[in-house]
């Protein structure tokens, strides 16, 4: 049961510049507050109508007057909306912090409140001053290294990928015609969600799923009891060494942005040695604009710089200039209706 209520801080263009930017440093305890709600399951409580905050705070395991804090607080960004007797409701905004429903943001909600996510934007001063990935210098390892030793952090970072890939997967599949091709490679596919969708929409087609052996371990879940799983493969491996051959299709879905230019063209160049003449390349990435125009690109840039050595969102010249380095082309770049697009590129030997 949602409840539709105007959140009680919610900016007007009639605020002083003060209160607004208050409202904009306050960025920070807000998202960790929402954080907390997702790790504790409260909206998954809530789903089916009002409680009060003892009963909460009894199911999810929390302090009771604390959790009442936190709650109230949430009421005035409008996650929850307080009623009498200490007793909350979900808003819309709140709906999409459970755990059954389309679109759930549930687990990035999660993950952005943890710490092995949270410490490194701490040092964004010492990286804007050196240019070193704040990750790397907090944690002493990069991003995957540390997953890889950190298996209850890797399984809440998988969670939020999946979380965010969702809700750019009916967005891709609407805005670019897969049906042209007969076998996609999913490259860095993880555990196959996007791969997955593409497929049941288009019943002709067979994937390969192709990622390192730890991350493909998890794939059996998401391909079982679909009625693809007897048209799709799953292969381990490094795509800095190689990847499966005979797709005419080889799709890498927020790979790229993950890495410095140089280690963007290797794996680039991976999937061009794979390729034959005439098969088709797709980036699903965030696109930069070229000018001064607004984009949640520029946060999720950001995001690249403090989680990554080197990783960063890319302007459509960017991406061509790679491309070549690589022995692709730059054919066009396809809007969808989220905030990722379809880079294609074709082998500089395809007339």
């Amino acid at each position: 049961m949602a409840v539709d209520e105007t959140p009680v801080a919610a900016r007007t263009a009639a605020e002083p510049p003060a209160a607004t930017l208050l409202q904009l440093i306050q960025g920070a305890a807000v998202s960790q507050m929402i954080s907390v709600f997702a790790r504790l399951g409260v909206a998954d409580v809530l789903a089916d109508g009002p409680r009060q905050v003892a009963e909460i705070a009894e199911l999810v395991g929390a302090h009771g007057s604390t959790l009442y804090r936190v709650l109230r607080a949430l009421g005035d960004v409008g996650v929850v909306a307080e009623l009498e007797n200490q007793r909350f409701a979900l808003t819309p905004l709140g709906e999409l912090l459970r755990s059954d429903v389309p679109g759930s943001l549930r687990g990035w909600a999660t993950m952005v409140g943890m710490p092995f996510h949270r410490y490194p934007w701490t040092d964004l001063y010492e990286t804007v001053q050196t240019g070193e990935s704040a990750f790397d210098r907090v944690h002493s390892t990069k991003l995957f290294d540390y997953l890889a030793e950190h298996p209850e952090d890797a399984a809440v970072f998988d969670a939020a990928m999946a979380s965010i890939s969702t809700n750019e997967t009916v967005s891709i599949i609407k805005s670019y015609d897969f049906s042209q091709f007969s076998t996609i490679v999913d490259v860095g596919g993880g555990r196959g969600g996007l791969l997955v969708a593409i497929l049941s929409a288009n019943p002709h087609l067979r994937g390969v799923l192709f990622d390192v052996p730890t991350v493909v371990a998890g794939a059996d879940e998401e391909l079982s009891g679909t009625e693809i799983i007897d048209r799709c493969e799953v292969v381990s491996g490094d795509f800095f060494d190689s990847v499966p051959e005979g797709g005419d299709a080889y799709l890498l879905s927020n790979v790229i942005h993950d890495w410095d230019d140089d280690h963007a063209v290797e794996i680039l160049s991976t999937c061009r040695t794979a390729m034959a003449d005439t098969a088709c390349l797709l980036l699903a990435e965030i696109v930069l604009p070229e000018g001064v125009a607004p984009s949640m690109g520029k946060f999720v840039d950001l995001s690249m710089l403090v989680m990554t050595a080197g990783g960063r969102q890319r302007t459509a010249a960017e991406f061509g200039a790679l491309l070549g380095r690589a022995g692709l082309r730059l054919t066009r770049i396809v809007p969808s209706s989220g905030t990722v697009s379809l880079v294609e590129a074709v082998p500089h030997s395809l007339s």
